[in-house]
């Protein structure tokens, strides 16, 4: 049995849910994605979009959304004012630098205290720096 509208969407909260949190704006092109994915596979239509997206973001950011344009009417508009609030360098040219900076910070106030936290580090470092590869933002000597 297809998944076939709203009553078919993942609960907020859920494993399978999409979720934005405001403290973390990096994330949103991530999120938007994955709900444009989980709403195709259910058929939402443009206006089923624009009124759902909301359940699966935190309170602060639900009544910021609730408020622009295309909120409950048209998704493509609400989508261009969701991503139209956020900074650029969050959405476009350098999410894993971004990342990269996050990692270094908070490693910088830790401590490695053992092979496994050497190993997670490197683990996210690499991937970071795969990204940061694959958007030519460095080479591969780099």
């Amino acid at each position: 049995m297809s998944a076939t509208g709203v009553w078919d969407m993942s609960a907020p909260g859920s494993r399978q849910a999409p979720d934005f949190d405001s403290r973390n704006p990096e994330e949103l092109q991530e999120f938007l994605e994955e709900f444009e994915e989980l709403a195709k596979r259910c058929r939402l239509t443009t206006r089923e979009k624009a009124k759902i997206v909301v359940k699966y973001v935190d309170r602060e950011t639900r009544r910021f959304w609730t408020r622009l344009e295309g909120y409950g009417d048209d998704y493509a508009k609400l989508k261009k004012k969701i991503t139209g609030a956020y900074s650029k360098n969050f959405l476009e040219d350098e999410p894993a630098m971004t990342e990269l900076i996050k990692l270094v910070k908070k490693s910088a106030k830790g401590t490695i205290e053992d092979k496994e936290d050497l190993d997670t580090y490197y683990r996210k470092f690499r991937n970071i720096a795969a990204d940061l590869v694959e958007e030519e933002i460095i080479n591969k000597r780099q």
